[in-house]
């Protein structure tokens, strides 16, 4: 299960109930309390999601109620508990690249660099047009992304006095 956009971090699991063991070597069954009804577990069987436990048919998406134990995935954002679809709907818009204005599906991966979006084959730079990766260090000058090897060009050429250059590196 998932949480937020372009994320692959576990949300929600199915565990096993488990059993501590008592000074006398007998066994106890550890009982929870369900985030979704507040009855015990009893079952065999209970999810895990956002920090809390929940019976399998008590985890459900806030915005249409289908349950989500039985479903691959479950988002998590603004205090919501979601199904896919209701995520994409709410938080979905995946808004325009910064650098060709065309827009970016809500489930294609992104580069980011102070508050502008880019598609990957967009994020380059603007003098040599090299893709940049993880791990490139560029420059931002003016909003224009230029690599570690074309900034000094840039530099020494007319754009002697450069406002707003700040240095990153892509990680």
């Amino acid at each position: 299960m998932t949480s937020g956009k372009n994320q692959n971090t576990p949300l929600s699991q199915q565990t096993e109930m488990q059993s501590t063991e008592s000074s006398n070597n007998s066994s106890t069954p550890v009982m929870r309390s369900c985030a979704g009804c507040g009855g015990r577990i009893m079952d065999r069987f209970l999810l895990f999601a956002v920090d809390r436990y929940w019976h399998t048919g008590c985890l459900k998406c806030s915005c249409c109620q289908a349950h989500l134990g039985e479903s691959s995935s479950c988002f998590a954002k603004s205090g919501m508990i979601l199904c896919k679809n209701d995520y994409l709907r709410l938080f979905g818009a995946g808004g325009s690249c910064s650098a060709c204005a065309q827009t970016i599906p809500a489930s294609e991966l992104v580069m980011k660099a102070q508050g502008n979006v880019y598609h990957l084959k967009c994020f380059t730079c603007v003098s040599c047009h090299n893709q940049l990766v993880p791990g490139d260090r560029y420059s931002i000058v003016n909003g224009s992304l230029f690599c570690e090897q074309d900034y000094p060009k840039v530099l020494k050429g007319h754009m002697s006095a450069l406002p707003n250059r700040t240095s990153h590196k892509v990680c």
